[in-house]
């Protein structure tokens, strides 16, 4: 039988049919396992896990289809301790179902700091040195004795420098006033903006307090300074004492306060 005879005979087709049968079903069965190995077309929607408690997430993924795996713990005072702050992937994302979301947890215990020293420090000094150790400057008195800082008090307690502190806290200060020849005139500030009152008492070694805004003093840019304490002409101020603020946006409230300061002198 000649090879053209071959191709056109019957048993020729009958296993070419048969060859090409095999393979498409071999093909079907191996998308049909790719299929189900790789989970195809089975996602689930990654649940937002931000502000969970650790104690909560096993219950919290139960119906969810994904797992979870706490992988940092990090220190942010603003946030819950012992709760979830951070999520790889991110919620809403579409995930394979079963699959792992890495969790980042907010610690449960403050993170703490080695109180500096800040006797013999000016309250300017103080208050930049607290800051970059992460504590606040609390509340300030003043009583006789030599300037600057005298002393440093934690919860009402003098604290020795050193003690670990939790991180955020407020230190308060008591401060010498010296003699008269050592204090600051405080200057008037009235009608100033917050930049402009900012300028003018650091240029006397003295600071910002609080700030206070009325209704229309929102936009403290633009906002104008109607009140302080110290009020001017006042004794004075030591080195890197504070005076407090209240702005206004209103024209009226700045000509009544100056009219009302004009009736009392």
């Amino acid at each position: 039988m000649s090879f053209k005879e071959f191709l056109q005979s019957r048993s020729f087709w009958k296993h070419f049919l048969l060859a090409n049968s095999v393979v498409a079903l071999l093909v079907i069965l191996g998308m049909v396992f790719l299929n189900f190995y790789t989970l195809h077309d089975s996602k689930v929607e990654v649940p937002d896990f931000k502000g969970i408690y650790i104690s909560d997430l096993d219950k919290f993924v139960e119906g969810h289809d994904v797992s979870y795996e706490i992988v940092d713990s990090v220190y942010n005072m603003k946030k819950d301790k012992g709760t979830v702050i951070e999520q790889d992937p991110a919620p809403g994302s579409t995930v394979k179902e079963g699959r792992t979301i890495y969790l980042t947890v907010n610690a449960m215990l403050n993170q703490q700091v080695k109180m500096p020293d800040l006797v013999d420090l000016s309250l300017r000094q103080a208050t930049s040195l607290l800051e970059t150790y992460g504590l606040k400057v609390g509340a300030i008195r003043y009583r006789e004795g030599l300037p600057p800082v005298m002393e440093q008090l934690y919860k009402g307690k003098r604290i020795a420098s050193g003690t670990m502190v939790d991180k955020g806290s407020s230190i308060d200060l008591v401060a010498g006033l010296g003699d008269s020849k050592g204090l600051i005139p405080v200057p008037d500030l009235f009608g100033l903006t917050l930049p402009e009152a900012r300028a003018i008492l650091v240029s006397k070694s003295l600071l910002v307090g609080v700030v206070l805004q009325d209704a229309t003093g929102r936009d403290t840019l633009s906002a104008q300074i109607y009140r302080q304490d110290p009020l001017p002409g006042a004794e004075g101020l030591y080195d890197g004492a504070p005076v407090n603020l209240w702005l206004t946006g209103s024209p009226e409230v700045l000509e009544n306060e100056k009219n009302q300061t004009l009736e009392n002198e």
